[in-house]
């Protein structure tokens, strides 16, 4: 089993909902209970209820991103970095992608700029 699956079977959010990978479905078994199933958490709920409000079950995608992700970042800046040579670049930030206006991001999408940002950052 992989780490994060392990770490997420135990995870809820601070409001009780269960942090799961995948958006949830809903399933009507041969008693005609329906439940709300997102892997392997199932979640009974009342006939009639809608995908939307079973969505609303669980935390899933980029809000349960940060439960699973460890490199996850809710993060956002633009940031002026000097190059080098003297040359000024935008730098910015979104999340955990990173972009930089240098000739060096556009062939190897990374960059010294980039890298020196985030040790900035981390320390």
């Amino acid at each position: 089993m992989i780490d994060w699956q392990r770490s997420m079977q135990r995870q809820q959010t601070p409001d009780g909902r269960p942090v799961v990978l995948y958006p949830p479905g809903l399933i009507q078994n041969q008693n005609n209970q329906t439940f709300a199933v997102s892997g392997c958490v199932w979640i009974e709920v009342a006939a009639g209820t809608t995908l939307e409000e079973a969505q609303e079950l669980f935390c899933w995608g980029e809000e349960g991103r940060k439960y699973w992700d460890p490199k996850h970042s809710e993060a956002n800046g633009t940031y002026q970095v000097k190059g080098s040579k003297g040359n000024m670049y935008t730098v910015t930030q979104r999340g955990n992608v990173w972009n930089c206006e240098c000739r060096g991001y556009q062939f190897r999408r990374d960059c010294k700029h980039i890298q020196n940002l985030r040790k900035e950052k981390e320390s």
